[in-house]
């Protein structure tokens, strides 16, 4: 695995590095390589499409943001995953632009590095299948198991295939943290998320659910959501064939 850190700050930069290499997952490949960069220009300087697996971006960087280093990357690269190193999630909007993969918060720990890792599904036995979240109220979702959640007064419902309906009180920004970090997951309307996995059919604005449901695509948000559906389905494909 060929990873590359972004970070402007010796100390954290280091840190970063040491944390990495303590949960990085074990490979069939003694070419592990964990790169630093101090500065944005300094990492755009040396990339090229294929070059990382995994490229880690703090957003606040003194020469350019880490917004408009991922841009960069994108304009050549749609498959390494991208990861922001940040105190908030404020950039939520933006990283959805760049299909960022996930928001690896400050001050890094253990147990975010070990879920960072898990969310990317770089552990070979964490699987879809086993994947799962505990919400805030201490319930546990088997992700695999939720068709769509839908957010309506302050209450997120999550429509299940097994089993009754999931409610639980949490704003829809909070859901979309934990579940869009997933490729399989995806907000295609104001206060609805929906699992790929159960679309079974994709009508200009629409998506086809498994239960019967009939979810709008808004008309924003469009392109980018057929873009991110046809990357899954690809990425299905791939794993089918063994690509």
């Amino acid at each position: 695995m060929k990873i590359a850190l972004v970070e402007d700050e010796p100390d954290e930069l280091e840190f970063l590095k040491q944390m990495i290499q303590k949960h990085m997952p074990v490979t069939n490949t003694r070419s592990d390589i964990i790169d630093k960069f101090y500065t944005g220009k300094e990492f755009l300087s040396g990339f090229k499409t294929g070059k990382y697996d995994l490229v880690l971006l703090d957003i606040y960087l003194e020469d350019i943001t880490g917004i408009d280093i991922a841009r960069k990357i994108r304009e050549t690269d749609n498959n390494v995953a991208v990861v922001f190193c940040t105190n908030s999630n404020e950039f939520a909007k933006e990283s959805y632009e760049v299909d960022a993969r996930y928001y690896l918060l400050k001050p890094f720990s253990d147990k975010n590095i070990i879920t960072m890792f898990a969310r990317l599904n770089l552990y070979k036995n964490n699987q879809d299948n086993d994947q799962s979240i505990t919400l805030p109220d201490g319930q546990e979702i088997l992700l695999r198991n939720i068709i769509y959640t839908e957010y309506f007064n302050h209450v997120i419902t999550i429509y299940n295939k097994k089993g009754q309906n999931t409610k639980t009180r949490i704003s829809h920004s909070k859901m979309e943290e934990l579940l869009c970090c997933y490729q399989y997951f995806c907000c295609c309307s104001k206060g609805i998320i929906v699992n790929f996995y159960e679309v079974t059919e994709q009508e200009k604005n629409i998506f086809n659910m498994s239960n019967g449901s009939v979810i709008p695509i808004s008309r924003r948000k469009l392109k980018n959501v057929q873009d991110l559906y046809i990357k899954f389905n690809f990425q299905q494909i791939r794993k089918k064939f063994n690509m």
